[in-house]
């Protein structure tokens, strides 16, 4: 920068004194003539001057001398040493790492023991036999074996689902007397179980094809496999001659529903005007239907409530039979 501005100058003094510039050339020790003094002049005054101009920027590669200066940045360096420090902690995770091993191989053999600590409560099923096999109540054994014959009057409540909104509808009632029966057994037994009740019951109202017939269980044994299993249906109290009882499973997603009431089914749906089925279809019992009893070694008086687990029958029922 200094030298473009005394070339400037130098320029200037030559346009106003041709005798200064030609003392400045005397002065610079050239010796020659004017002519050589005017080159110089042109020279300094010429367009090269401007062109010599942009090489001043040229004298900015000092800024690659301030890069050297960070060059001090490697002075910073000295953080790597720090990182070095923070390689020195993985040693601890190796330690870490180590211990792992030898308890995860611990934990494998520990639970093949507990696993066969768990089948033992499972055969625990000698006590539920034994609960099975307890003696029935007082006086019930004395009525084993008996069969009582006579009539049943039924009344039947119907519905079906034909209103504008589908929602269940009464659709008329029956009343009706049907011959039945009435066997009392003993507690039934299979797969190495005893039905938990003081009778084994089988109520047979009307022929089971029959329209209006029903037909209630306690228990049935059925085949399973190369055995055979037991199911209840019915839970029963017994009191010196009082016999109540509930059905708490009907063992329809077994398809083994044995509690059924058989009535007359439409061909289409509420379209009753086209007529039903011959001897009508078994509908299964809903869980639920209850039934008390007078039961002496002469005679019986049972009454029963329910309902078809599809909710088209409503039933009551008393039966009145003799030995």
């Amino acid at each position: 920068m200094i030298r473009a501005r005394n070339i400037r100058k130098r320029a200037a003094l030559a346009a106003t004194s041709t005798g200064l510039a030609l003392a400045l050339v005397s002065g610079c020790g050239d010796g020659g003539g004017s002519p050589a003094a005017d080159s110089l002049t042109r020279t300094s005054a010429g367009p090269s001057v401007t062109d010599t101009a942009p090489a001043v920027p040229t004298t900015d590669p000092p800024p690659p001398a301030p890069t050297s200066a960070p060059t001090p940045t490697p002075a910073p360096s000295p953080p790597p040493t720090p990182t070095a420090t923070a390689t020195a902690a993985p040693s601890p995770v190796r330690p870490t790492s180590g211990p792992p091993a030898p308890p995860s191989t611990a934990p494998p053999a520990a639970t093949p023991t507990t696993r066969p600590s768990t089948p033992t409560p499972t055969r625990a099923v000698t006590p539920t036999k034994a609960a099975t096999t307890a003696p029935p109540a007082d006086g019930a054994s004395s009525l084993w074996g008996r069969q009582y014959q006579g009539t049943t009057r039924v009344t039947v409540q119907l519905y079906d689902y034909c209103s504008p909104n589908g929602a269940r509808q009464p659709a008329g009632s029956q009343t009706y007397s049907i011959p039945t029966s009435l066997s009392v057994a003993r507690p039934r037994e299979a797969g190495g179980l005893r039905e938990n009740n003081p009778f084994a019951l089988l109520l047979s109202v009307g022929r089971p094809t029959q329209t209006g017939a029903f037909t209630l269980g306690t228990s049935v044994a059925v085949a399973a496999g190369s055995g055979q299993l037991l199911l209840t249906y019915w839970k029963l109290s017994w009191d010196s001659g009082t016999l109540r009882g509930q059905l708490t499973d009907n063992h329809v997603r077994e398809a083994a529903a044995l509690n059924l009431v058989n009535w007359a089914t439409l061909l289409v749906p509420c379209r009753p005007e086209l007529g039903t089925l011959p001897g009508g279809m078994p509908h299964s019992v809903a869980v639920g239907a209850s039934l008390s009893e007078k039961l002496t070694a002469a005679s019986t008086s049972l009454t029963a409530k329910g309902a078809s687990d599809d909710g088209l029958v409503e039933f009551t029922f008393e039966f009145s039979g003799s030995h």
